[in-house]
């Protein structure tokens, strides 16, 4: 019990609080080509829809997606078409 209350309380492990980062607002506008270890000339990648309105987060994949071009299985992979990442609900098609 003595751990809950200690937390229930605020002391332990602290939350960041004011000095974490703000999150960047939703550019509803951007869109993506996710290629992992790199995208193959000439292929048109798949469209996936996100959506603004649910506050999909691209910049989670972009950064997911710059993580995977530094495995270094890269090197015997190859290519993909990649996925191009839209919010469709912003930018009809």
């Amino acid at each position: 019990m003595g751990l809950f209350l200690a937390g229930t309380l605020g002391w332990g492990c602290q939350a960041a609080g004011d000095k974490a980062q703000a999150k960047a607002p939703l550019d509803c506008n951007a869109t993506y080509v996710a290629c992992g270890c790199g995208c193959c000339g000439g292929a048109e990648p798949e469209v996936k829809c996100l959506s603004c309105a649910n506050g999909d987060d691209l910049q989670a994949l972009i950064q997911k997606d710059q993580e995977a071009k530094k495995d270094p299985q890269c090197a015997v992979m190859g290519c993909s078409p990649g996925t191009k990442y839209v919010y469709c609900d912003a930018n009809p098609q």
